[in-house]
């Protein structure tokens, strides 16, 4: 296994940081603080850019590799795949 590098650590960081502001909108509107809020319940709080930076972000960050990113929380996430 290998540490992550400055750019892989960027880019979980900005997925992080848009999961957090769908997070926080949800939670503005009214949203309930104990339930998952998301497209599959029908309440969608990201932009269509936002959507397609996470999809862009994701196949970039969480592909499978055969050298996988040691001590990282993503690293769970590439062996799930």
């Amino acid at each position: 296994m290998r540490e992550p590098t400055e750019l892989e650590n960027q880019q979980y960081q900005r997925l992080r940081e848009i999961f957090a502001t769908a997070r926080r909108r949800y939670l503005d509107a009214g949203g309930d603080l104990h339930r998952s809020a998301g497209s599959l319940n029908g309440q969608d709080f990201l932009t269509d850019e936002e959507k397609q930076e996470i999809s862009n972000l994701g196949r970039q960050v969480f592909v499978r590799e055969s050298n996988p990113v040691k001590n990282s929380n993503h690293v769970l996430l590439k062996k799930a795949m």
